[in-house]
Formats: structure tokens, sequence, C-alpha cells
């Protein structure tokens, strides 16, 4: 457990580094890489402290549920809300532009078939 520590805090270091580095004027897009994968690396890190953490305090296997920008739960975090299959967001881009369309004209959306 402390060698993953370790490894997240040398992550940490990574990142910030490589955040100096890609916020300079003369950053190339390279640089803006190196960040992106030394963020992922530390997520990753993070996510599998958590994980180790989890497993360590005697968990029974259970994974919590994903909490988002939902409503929220009852422990005060936001949750999602679960859609059934009818309520399924639209799937192309036009469909999505005019779900969008109408509720800001307050409206509802009519389905179209596929062609």
């Amino acid at each position: 457990m402390r060698d993953l520590t370790d490894e997240i805090e040398e992550a940490q270091a990574k990142v910030a580094h490589l955040r100096i580095r890609a916020e300079r004027p003369s950053a190339r897009l390279e640089d803006e890489f190196a960040l992106e994968k030394a963020r992922n690396r530390l997520l990753t890190l993070e996510l599998r402290n958590l994980k180790q953490g989890s497993d360590a305090r005697g968990g029974s296997g259970h994974k919590p549920r994903m909490r988002g920008a939902g409503s929220a739960g009852r422990d005060g975090l936001p949750s999602f809300r679960v859609r059934t299959k009818s309520e399924q967001m639209p799937r192309t881009a036009r469909e999505r532009a005019e779900a969008a369309f109408a509720a800001v004209q307050g409206t509802a959306v009519v389905k179209k078939g596929r062609v």
C-alpha cells in the first residue's frame, strides 16, 4: 500500500511539472499530450488506491453506486436518474439539437420514424 502512495506522489509531481510545461506560450502539442497521459496515470493510480482501500476494510464485494449531476441522493451527493428504454436520450446530433431547441421553446418533441 505504501508503494502505491509513493507512485501517486510521483505522478502528482509529474502532473504538476507537465502542467507548467504545457501552459507556456511556446508549448507544443506533445506537451499537452504528455500532460493528459500523466493525468490519466494519476487517476488510474488513485482509483486503484481507492479500490484497495475498500478491499482492505473488509468490503463485501459490493460496488458503490455511481453518482453524477442528477438529483441529490440520501447522503447529499447527486445521483443519476435511471431511464427506461422509452426515455433514452436522442441518438443523432440532429435529434439532440431538436430536443434542445424544443426545450428552449417549451414544446414537445415529435419523434420521426427512421426511413
